[in-house]
């Protein structure tokens, strides 16, 4: 996707909160884990790590659909 000058000229300002093993989450949704599941130092050919979280963790669009019927979700949202 191309981007013309009046796109480039907009300023974004990042608000991203660092996802992060016991960080609020939204009630209900369940905690942020890192487990490590390859380490080299146990042999293995590389470090590996699985992250997991609930859709509402840290810093996020909740767009339409979430809460309306048939409403566009957020890959439709122009950033």
């Amino acid at each position: 996707m191309a981007i013309d000058s009046r796109q480039a000229a907009i300023p974004y300002l990042d608000i991203s909160a660092p996802i992060r093993p016991a960080m609020p989450v939204f009630e209900g949704d369940p905690p942020v884990a890192l487990v490590r599941v390859a380490a080299l130092a146990e042999g293995d050919v590389a470090n590996g790590s699985r992250l997991d979280f609930g859709i509402h963790t840290g810093t996020h669009i909740d767009a339409p659909a979430h809460v309306i019927q048939g409403a566009p979700a957020a890959e439709a949202i122009p950033l």
